[in-house]
């Protein structure tokens, strides 16, 4: 939950400095961090030195391409310490090039977010997120809200809007505190938002450049799927803010859903919005919308500005008279998700870890019978071609003949073209030329 405590400390007459501490949305008891301990403390833990099964894993993958998605699982539940962060990325980029990346487990998503959390960097952990193409790691709602709560408490609002959008991508708005962080962070993101200075166009050059011709097999046709290929962090944020809006309606989401519209430069749809709410007698909007939507005014194209005076024309006529904040409004909705959703979140995470647990017991047990097997079939392989050796010797007198034909059959199927070759090259060595003589006149 978010508090702002201040402290005034009063000692020996002297007024000490206010001190300001940000808390955080979560408490501790959402992170369930003794009951994730608890998952991971199982005995087979306690056989595995970290370094080693690495190796063995490296090696394996090298030799045979193939790594385990149980064994990348143990090795991401069995780190400790920072210095194998990137020893779990590098297996996790190989275990997404082999089929086993289907049979990925949710304690193995959970468990790398977890390590970059607590002593890990969050941007690289973000940029392994905005890549699932070579890592398949996903934000479920624990660990979305774990790090949105994380990075909102260090005002590191770029990045909580990223999250945001990553939620956004994934289209899953099951959970309401997660719903209401995303919001948070997005309309934070984009209400301290300040465009990035224009660039100086480069210098030309007096020297003439060669062009590099590449020979391609086909041109792919321009294509933009306005979802996945949105790359600006405020068009994501805007899109975020529209469409995690859209699931509630009520006085707040639809004034967050209005910003969305219009970062999003959706305006149609603003203005298709913007009239059918304001129908609504019990809508009134904040002020700090029909500020965005003026500034968006001032800045826009000509084209543009119609729609969006339309728009403002119709909103002031809906303003409320009093001076809440919309920021304020956007507290009080996470600490209502909060107190709604906390026990219930808490509960589910324990029955999944000790799902989770169990599931990987099973899956160990299963790779512990398959590779038994295995080794069984090779033993059983190599002693009959041991018996099939011994009974060629102790019968070869009765079987000579068979023998024989076999070695003629085999002699017939050597290529014959190499024995030409040497013999031609033994007669080039032993090649004398003839003696030219002279012509008889």
């Amino acid at each position: 939950m978010l508090r702002n405590c201040r402290k005034v400390f009063i000692r020996n007459n002297i007024l000490c400095p206010v001190i300001i501490q940000k808390k955080n949305f979560l408490t501790k008891e959402y992170k369930c961090t003794d009951a994730w301990n608890n998952m991971n403390s199982s005995p087979v833990f306690n056989k595995i030195v970290i370094h080693d099964f690495y190796n063995i894993l490296d090696q394996n993958y090298a030799s045979k391409g193939v790594i385990s998605a149980i064994d990348v699982d143990l090795f991401a539940n069995a780190i400790k310490d920072p210095s194998h962060l990137e020893e779990l990325k590098d297996l996790l980029h190989k275990l997404r090039t082999t089929a086993e990346t289907g049979n990925m487990l949710d304690s193995t998503h959970q468990a790398t977010i977890r390590h970059f959390l607590e002593f890990g960097d969050v941007k690289e952990l973000i940029e392994i997120l905005k890549d699932p193409l070579n890592y398949g790691v996903f934000l479920d709602d624990y660990t979305a809200n774990m790090l949105l709560d994380k990075l909102l408490t260090i005002s590191d609002f770029e990045l909580a809007a990223r999250v945001a959008s990553l939620v956004m991508l994934q289209e899953e708005y099951n959970n309401e505190i997660t719903c209401t962080l995303c919001q948070y962070a997005c309309y934070k993101y984009i209400n301290s938002y300040t465009p990035p200075p224009p660039e100086e166009p480069p210098a030309e050059k007096s020297k003439k450049v060669e062009e590099i011709k590449i020979r391609v097999k086909f041109l792919r046709n321009p294509y933009f799927d306005d979802h996945f290929d949105i790359n600006d962090t405020l068009t994501l944020s805007g899109k975020t803010l529209a469409w995690i809006s859209e699931r509630a309606s009520n006085n707040l989401n639809n004034n967050l859903q209005l910003i969305g519209w219009l970062i999003y430069k959706k305006y149609d749809k603003l203005s298709v919005f913007c009239e059918k709410i304001c129908t609504d007698k019990s809508f009134k909007v904040y002020k700090e919308v029909i500020e965005l939507v003026q500034s968006a005014h001032d800045a826009a194209e000509a084209e543009i500005k119609p729609t969006l005076e339309n728009v403002i024309s119709i909103l002031s006529k809906v303003e409320q008279n009093s001076d809440d904040k919309l920021e304020k409004s956007l507290e009080v909705a996470i600490e209502n998700a909060i107190n709604k959703s906390h026990k219930n979140d808490v509960s589910q995470q324990k029955q999944l870890f000790q799902s989770w647990a169990k599931l990987r017991d099973e899956k160990l047990e299963e790779q512990a019978q398959r590779l038994d097997r295995a080794r069984r079939i090779q033993v059983i392989q190599q002693k009959q071609n041991e018996m099939k050796d011994q009974e060629q010797k102790l019968w070869f007198f009765e079987n000579e003949d068979k023998i024989d034909l076999q070695i003629e059959e085999k002699e017939k199927l050597v290529d014959k073209s190499t024995t030409k070759k040497t013999a031609s090259k033994k007669s080039e060595e032993n090649y004398i030329p003839p003696e030219i003589l002279p012509r008889r006149k």
